[in-house]
């Protein structure tokens, strides 16, 4: 697991990138999709098995993803990204539809660090696939989504 420091410039960033997936959230609520947003409280690269971005969510929001997760079925992603001072910020975007054929959405903003996000590159292009693990703080459950292409992230 990456321990390492995220880029200074993610400290100055984070607002505007909530900002921009509250956005997001909002355009794909007047779409008419039922949304979920989480607010990252961290996200650390993971490079072991399983690899991907371990997002680290408030325990209400995860509640209700993994009940949202329990009723729809997601297979589409998005990844929106900018890069700047040694950052990649990243909004990953995952579309589906509930048991009712509702369309869904949850929007999950995060980062790497572009210098040391090498190993997970090669990982899951290797793979043919790229991994968002959503958790809460007590570590006890996670939801995974899976994007089938992991250039979205690189």
């Amino acid at each position: 697991m990456n321990t390492q420091s995220p880029p200074p410039i993610v400290a100055d960033r984070w607002q505007e990138l909530m900002d921009d997936a509250e956005a997001t959230e909002a355009e794909y609520n007047e779409e008419g999709y039922r949304t979920l947003l989480v607010h990252t409280g961290d996200v650390t690269p993971l490079t072991d098995v399983p690899f991907g971005l371990d997002v680290l969510a408030p325990g209400d929001e995860f509640e209700a993803l993994e009940s949202l997760v329990e009723e729809a079925t997601f297979d589409t992603s998005h990844v929106y990204r900018n890069e700047e001072g040694g950052a990649r910020f990243l909004i990953v975007v995952v579309e589906g539809t509930d048991a009712d054929g509702e369309d869904v959405a949850v929007v999950v903003p995060a980062f790497l660090d572009i210098a040391g996000s090498e190993p997970l590159e090669e990982r899951a292009t290797d793979a043919g696939v790229m991994y968002t693990h959503v958790r809460p703080l007590s570590d006890d459950s996670r939801v995974t989504f899976t994007h089938e292409d992991p250039g979205l992230f690189f």
